[in-house]
């Protein structure tokens, strides 16, 4: 009775095939993961308000720059809006920010 041989996992091609496929998905998540110009651009204008704005959370910005946050009430959204406002005045314009009341428990 003649016995087949098993094939040796050192000569096997398939991690030569799999693993540089797998570093590339991988690089390429990573390279999605840095901000895209817009994102740069709401984020400035965000730390440049927040520090004088109390009372607002960042939630989101999308990848268009719209900044999305939480406020503790009508008059910090409103106050917050209007200095992201200013702050892109003379730059390129970004979309509304959207502004939501902090609900109960969140932060």
């Amino acid at each position: 009775m003649r016995r087949k041989s098993a094939r040796r996992w050192w000569l096997d091609p398939t991690p030569v095939v799999v693993v540089p496929a797998a570093l590339g998905l991988l690089m390429a998540a990573c390279a999605s993961l840095h901000n895209t110009p817009a994102q740069d651009l709401a984020w400035d204008r965000w730390t440049a308000c927040h520090g004088q704005i109390s009372g607002t959370d960042i939630r989101t910005v999308q990848l268009d720059g719209r900044i999305s946050f939480w406020s503790n009430g009508p008059a910090d959204g409103l106050s917050m809006v209007d200095c992201l406002a200013q702050a892109g005045k003379d730059g390129s314009a970004l979309p509304e920010p959207i502004s939501e009341i902090r609900p109960k428990g969140a932060g």
